[in-house]
């Protein structure tokens, strides 16, 4: 039985996280850009909108259910959002932040 355990949680614990889309990650960073430059309710701001969904390719309603799928997949909303923060940070000139590897001790 505790053999049964282990196996099933190590199944758990070594899944690697879901790929993040990125066509859904660019898209909702120029939505959020364009709703903090132009507003939310401003007729310019629902026309920049319009143009992002247009030019990723998604309807209002495939946008939404896209991030709703993200952030109800508990896998999923944390590489989402460092994928996020990682577009954000390339669109300002921040270079990514590469994680240093030490040697092993003899």
């Amino acid at each position: 039985m505790f053999v049964v355990v282990i196996a099933v949680a190590f199944f758990f614990f070594s899944k690697t996280p879901p790929k993040t889309d990125e066509r859904l990650v660019a898209a909702f960073v120029e939505m959020r850009a364009a709703e903090q430059l132009y507003g939310g309710e401003t007729p310019t701001g629902r026309l920049a909108r319009r143009e992002i969904l247009n030019k990723y390719g998604y309807t209002r309603d495939e946008f939404i259910k896209a991030c709703d799928k993200v952030l109800d997949d508990g896998n999923s909303w944390v590489p989402f959002q460092m994928a996020v923060s990682d577009r954000v940070d390339s669109l300002l000139g921040i270079p990514k932040v590469v994680p240093v590897q030490k040697k092993g001790k003899k």
